[in-house]
């Protein structure tokens, strides 16, 4: 019972922190290919008046995928065990307050995490694609401690 893995993942579809630190990149790019997939086909689904597709639950026998999107085109996944509640309520709100309460806090704030970036010079290889990733220790222990208390770890 509890979370397989946590991600956060970039405008640009670049994960930022994995909460399993042995992920491969591969294996993030296909989420996000995955995600981004369920998102086009959702919003080409649904009906004019619900087009808020910022957040879904998606749920298998084997897992339950939680996908939230903010304003800030930030995206947080939570990979959950299939003996987790199945309730999008829950986790909108959860999710919402784990933005608002320990992502903002600890890294937001953080003066010493410099920003996503794209593309960079970097003078042999002009397109070579560069990103920051962050795994701050303040912000994952708080992370353990917040799931910990939800009841997810």
């Amino acid at each position: 019972m509890g979370v397989y893995n946590f991600h956060i993942f970039d405008s640009a579809g670049n994960c930022l922190f994995s909460l399993n630190r042995s992920d491969r990149i591969d294996q993030q790019k296909i989420l996000y290919g995955f995600l981004y997939s369920l998102k086009s086909f959702t919003a080409r689904m649904s009906p004019v008046l619900a087009k808020d597709n910022s957040f879904f639950l998606f749920s298998t026998s084997g897992y339950h995928l939680v996908f939230c999107e903010f304003p800030t085109s930030i995206k947080f996944v939570l990979i959950l065990t299939a003996d987790m509640r199945n309730d999008s309520d829950f986790y909108r709100e959860l999710l919402g307050q784990l933005y608002r309460e320990i992502y903002v806090q600890y890294i937001v704030k953080n003066p010493l995490i410099a920003p996503s970036v794209g593309a960079v010079n970097t003078g042999a290889n002009l397109s070579a694609e560069k990103h920051n990733t962050f795994d701050c220790e303040l912000f994952r222990n708080h992370l353990h401690i917040f799931l910990t208390q939800n009841s997810l770890l």
